[in-house]
């Protein structure tokens, strides 16, 4: 019988996730004559990656129950290691389980965490910690800062209000960024870094990634008007933003993106800062085993 760890943070989707966790418990009794799980709570930051560390290797399989940023903490604690994840997406935007194929409803993403195959998946590294998405730098980076600050909404709305916040109180900065051994310094309005083509809920900065295919995708955003975005906004739901004249896409194994101005940083959907000068990315082809249906 499968052994399987869920690892749960309660706090997702605005403290949604606690009572989406009991219908979870529920619906598992149809998998118990092939899986026997166990169910571990997050009680604050980084404890996801704590228990997946310490007993991953007690199980057949890991699956982070949460949004984004769960799955982030989750996965730190099993890269390089034989223990599979599996996730059930339960946040704001649940960007990786769209990147990995992995439905978005309780019903279906519970059943293939149970009865489906894991392949090897690629994994970013920034700074000294891991990536799985995206990371978001300049106008991306401070959107996602606006969207923890708004308490009172659930779901994509978040995301909407806060690219709308972030549009009047964002300007582009000098920055330089080095991709593999192309440099290009510019002032820039956002630079989007994909693992998997998706990032604020479903938006398409990256649209050609993907996470199995040993590379990093960059979208480069010069300055911008924000009416021009506006405009084309629809652009990101249809991953053709890149046919805008301030908009170019490049691929590469390691980036370095650096400015003598503060620049506001997420890593897959968690602040990572508001004052980042340098970053260091690369890719780690194949280092995560994750269940998950092709894309």
């Amino acid at each position: 019988m499968k052994q399987v760890l869920v690892i749960a943070n309660p706090a997702a989707s605005r403290g949604g996730a606690l009572r989406a966790l009991e219908k979870v418990q529920r619906h598992i009794r149809q998998y118990q004559d092939c899986c026997n799980f166990d169910f571990m709570i997050t009680v604050n930051p980084n404890h996801a990656t704590d228990l997946a560390k310490a007993h991953a290797k007690d199980y057949d399989l890991v699956v982070a129950f949460g949004g984004d940023g769960t799955v982030n903490e989750v996965a730190q604690g099993l890269v390089g290691g034989n223990t599979p994840l599996a996730v059930i997406p339960f946040g704001t935007g649940n960007d990786y389980a769209r990147s990995a194929g992995i439905p978005l409803g309780l019903d279906p993403a519970l059943e293939l965490a149970c009865t489906g195959t894991y392949t090897p998946c690629d994994v970013g590294f920034v700074n000294g910690r891991y990536f799985v998405n995206a990371v978001g730098i300049g106008f991306d980076g401070r959107a996602n800062y606006e969207a923890e600050q708004i308490r009172w909404l659930r779901g994509p709305m978040v995301i909407l209000l806060a690219i709308f916040r972030t549009m009047w109180n964002w300007d582009a900065v000098p920055m330089t960024l080095t991709i593999d051994n192309q440099t290009i310094s510019k002032s820039t309005y956002l630079i989007g870094i994909g693992n998997g083509p998706f990032i604020g809920g479903g938006l398409q900065l990256t649209p050609e990634a993907r996470i199995d295919n040993g590379i990093l995708h960059v979208c480069h955003v010069e300055d911008i008007s924000p009416f021009k975005i506006i405009a084309n906004f629809s652009k990101l739901k249809t991953g053709t933003i890149d046919k805008l004249s301030e908009v170019a896409l490049y691929t590469g194994s390691t980036v370095v993106i650096e400015s003598e101005q503060p620049m506001p940083v997420h890593v897959d959907g968690e602040v990572l800062g508001l004052d980042v000068h340098k970053l260091d990315l690369r890719i780690l082809p194949s280092a995560l085993q994750v269940i998950r249906n092709p894309v």
